[in-house]
């Protein structure tokens, strides 16, 4: 299990909440362009991040940073009930300390979020946007669809392992 800390920081309402370390960020050039067809399936992945998040938020472009957390990931997310990232999963954000205002109408969800909490959620509708896309397309499509659904989890299950401080936001905002 990776492991590069695993402390806590405070959550400051002006900055950006800070992320336990059991994530690596991909700055490899190389390695960067071929992460988003193999983690979402298509290389179109993060453009349609993108324009998601233009969508439903003031974001206007920028550099996404790459996440990559590895399988076996686990801690306690209540007492009694340790889980563990079952697959690898990951995420992408857009980089820097800036807040988003998100405003999904279908899931009645308003509030201002940081990059990374955006980035997370626009990941997920993706993943989410994805394998439906891929399910209606036939049952050789089946593997295709369980791994996108399987980082889905994975990276859900991330969230309340690490105690991500704008889970509560990110639940509500896929909800």
């Amino acid at each position: 299990m990776l492991q590069l800390s695993g402390r806590e920081s405070e959550q400051n309402a002006s900055r950006t909440p800070k992320i336990p370390e059991y994530r690596q960020s991909i700055i490899d050039g190389e390695k960067r362009l071929q992460f988003i067809p193999a983690f979402f399936c298509t290389p179109l992945a993060d453009n349609m991040a993108a324009d998601w998040l233009r969508q439903y938020s003031n974001y206007d472009g920028g550099f996404w940073n790459y996440w990559v957390i590895p399988q076996g990931i686990g801690g306690s997310v209540e007492p009694n009930r340790i889980i563990f990232t079952t697959s690898r999963t990951g995420y992408i954000a857009p980089e820097g300390e800036q807040r988003y205002h998100l405003i999904i109408p279908g899931n009645y969800f308003d509030a201002e979020v940081s990059a990374d909490a955006a980035g997370i959620v626009a990941t997920l509708m993706i993943l989410n946007r994805l394998s439906c896309q891929v399910s209606d397309m036939g049952p050789e499509y089946v593997r295709i669809c369980r791994r996108l659904v399987s980082r889905q989890d994975a990276l859900k299950d991330y969230l309340s392992i690490i105690q991500h401080p704008e889970r509560h936001l990110i639940w509500r905002a896929i909800d």
